[in-house]
C-alpha cells in the first residue's frame, strides 16, 4: 500500500513539473475588452496576435496618421501655412483644438506636432485646406494612399476622425488596415521622430504673442515613472490616440525592445479611457513574451550550386548566404517546419564573376508573409573564358590569308557591279514610263 501510494505521488509530482514546463512556454491567451485588435511586426507585418481585425468601425483621431502621411509626401515642413476659419468652425464636439486663429500662420513642422501630439482637430483642416485646392481632393488623396497601402476596407470622410451625424456613419476602418497605415507611417523618419515626443512647443505667431506648450494625449509615452513601464519592452516609440463617443477609446501604440524589434499594436473600441493603454501594453507585452529574433539562415551557408557560362576552369560556382545571415522574428517554441524559405537567384550568370556579387535573394516566409530576406551571393571569383594562343593565331592566320583577301575583294566588286546595274536599270524603266 505504501509502494502504491508513493507511485502516486512521484506520478503527481513529475506531472507537475511537465505541466508547468509546458505552461511556462505557451502562449498565454489575451483578456482584452475591445471591438477588435490586432498585433504585428513593424519590420515585416507579420501578424501576431489579432482580434475580428477586420471589423469595419471607428477610427477617431486616429485617422490623423494617415493626414500626416499626405502632409509628410506633399508639403513641405518650412511651408507656411495659413488658418481659415472653416477650420476653426469644424473642430467639432468635444474636438481637441490648441486655440488657432483665423488668419494666423505657422509652419507645417509646427500644424503636424500639434495634429500628432495633441490630436488638434483645427490643424488637420488646415494641412487639407493648404495642400489641396479643396477638401474633397484631400479625402479622395486619403483613400487613394489607404488603397495603395492595402487598406481597402477604410473610408475616410474628414481628417480628424470626427464621426458625427447621419454622414459620419461612414468613416471606417479596421484594426488590420490601420496596421497597416501606421508601419508605413513607421517608415518615414519625420514622423517617427513626431510621435514620440511628450511634449511639443508652438513658437509665438502673428496671432498669438507667446510660445504654446502642450503634453501629449498618449499616456503610453510617460513611459520612465509610470504605471505603463514594462520588463518586455524599453521603449515606447509612438504612436496615436483616438476618442470619439461612437469610436470609444482607440490607441495605435508601438514599441521596442532591447533586440531592436518594433511591434504595433492597435486596439479599437474600448470602453474605459485608461484601459486602452492598459491593453495595448498586454498585447505588446504579449508579442514581446512570446516571440523573438532567431537564426534562420546562418552566415556564409551554403544555398546552392550554378553553372557560369563562359567560365575559365570549374564552371560551378556555389552560393552562399551573406555574411550577416538572417534572423526571423518567430514564436520561441517554433521549429523550421513553422516557416518556408524561397531562393531566387538569378539566371543565365555568365563570368567574370567577382566574389561576393549579389546573384539574387532567399526570402523567408511564415503563413504567407515575409518574414525575412537574404542577400544570396558568389562564393568566390570566375573569370571569363580567354581564346588560346593558338586559336588567336589562327584568327590572324585567316585574316591575313592572301586567297582570302582575293576572294573578299572580288565578291565587293561583284556587290558594287550589281548594285550599278540595278540603279540603270530602274532609271531605264522610269525613263519609258514616262514617255508612255
Amino acid at each position: 500500500m505504501k509502494r502504491l501510494l508513493l507511485f502516486f505521488m512521484l506520478f503527481f509530482i513529475i506531472t507537475t513539473i511537465l505541466l508547468s514546463g509546458f505552461i511556462m512556454v505557451e502562449a498565454q491567451p489575451l483578456e482584452i475588452s475591445a471591438r477588435a485588435y490586432i498585433l504585428i511586426d513593424s519590420k515585416t507585418g507579420q501578424v501576431l496576435a489579432e482580434h475580428n481585425p477586420d471589423l469595419q468601425t471607428y477610427p477617431a483621431s486616429t485617422t490623423k496618421i494617415m493626414t500626416a502621411i499626405l502632409a509628410l509626401e506633399m508639403g513641405d515642413l518650412d511651408q507656411m501655412m495659413t488658418v481659415n476659419q472653416s477650420a476653426i468652425d469644424d473642430i467639432g464636439p468635444g474636438g481637441m483644438h490648441v486655440g488657432l486663429l483665423a488668419g494666423e500662420q505657422l509652419e507645417l513642422k509646427y500644424l503636424l506636432d500639434a495634429l500628432l501630439v495633441r490630436s488638434a482637430n483645427e490643424t488637420a483642416y488646415v494641412i487639407a485646406e493648404n495642400l489641396c485646392s479643396s477638401r474633397e481632393e484631400f479625402y479622395s488623396l486619403m483613400n487613394e494612399k489607404a488603397r495603395e497601402l492595402g487598406a481597402t476596407n477604410s473610408n475616410f470622410l474628414n481628417p480628424c476622425g470626427m464621426d458625427n451625424g447621419e454622414k459620419g456613419k461612414n468613416h471606417l476602418t479596421t484594426a488590420r488596415d490601420l496596421a497597416k497605415i501606421a508601419q508605413y507611417a513607421m517608415s518615414m523618419p519625420e514622423f517617427r521622430e513626431i510621435v514620440q515626443k511628450t511634449l511639443i512647443k508652438i513658437p509665438p505667431t502673428n496671432k498669438h504673442s507667446e510660445e504654446v506648450i502642450v503634453g501629449t494625449t498618449n499616456k503610453l509615452l510617460l513611459y520612465g515613472n509610470s504605471k505603463y513601464k514594462s520588463d518586455y519592452f524599453t521603449k515606447v516609440t509612438g504612436i496615436k490616440t483616438g476618442y470619439t463617443d461612437r469610436a470609444l477609446n482607440n490607441l495605435v501604440s508601438s514599441a521596442m525592445n532591447d533586440e531592436g524589434t518594433e511591434l504595433i499594436a492597435v486596439v479599437l473600441g474600448v470602453e474605459n479611457y485608461d484601459m486602452v493603454f492598459e491593453y495595448s501594453k498586454q498585447l505588446l507585452e504579449y508579442g514581446f513574451k512570446n516571440y523573438s529574433l532567431q537564426p534562420v539562415i546562418a552566415p556564409n551557408s551554403y544555398i546552392t550550386s550554378v553553372p557560369v557560362s563562359n567560365a575559365e576552369g570549374n564552371h560551378n560556382l556555389d552560393i552562399l548566404a551573406s555574411s550577416e545571415g538572417l534572423k526571423c522574428l518567430l514564436p520561441n517554441d517554433s521549429s523550421n517546419t513553422d516557416y518556408e524559405i524561397e531562393s531566387r537567384i538569378k539566371q543565365n550568370i555568365e563570368a567574370p564573376v567577382k566574389e561576393g556579387d549579389v546573384l539574387g535573394f532567399v526570402e523567408v516566409k511564415r503563413n504567407g508573409v515575409t518574414i525575412g530576406k537574404v542577400d544570396a551571393v558568389a562564393s568566390r571569383n570566375v573569370e571569363k573564358l580567354q581564346p588560346s594562343e593558338e586559336s588567336q593565331n589562327v584568327i590572324i592566320k585567316t585574316v591575313t590569308d592572301p586567297a582570302l583577301k582575293k576572294v573578299t575583294t572580288g565578291a565587293l566588286i561583284f556587290l558594287l557591279m550589281f548594285l550599278m546595274l540595278r540603279f540603270i536599270l530602274r532609271r531605264i524603266s522610269r525613263s519609258l514610263h514616262s514617255k508612255r
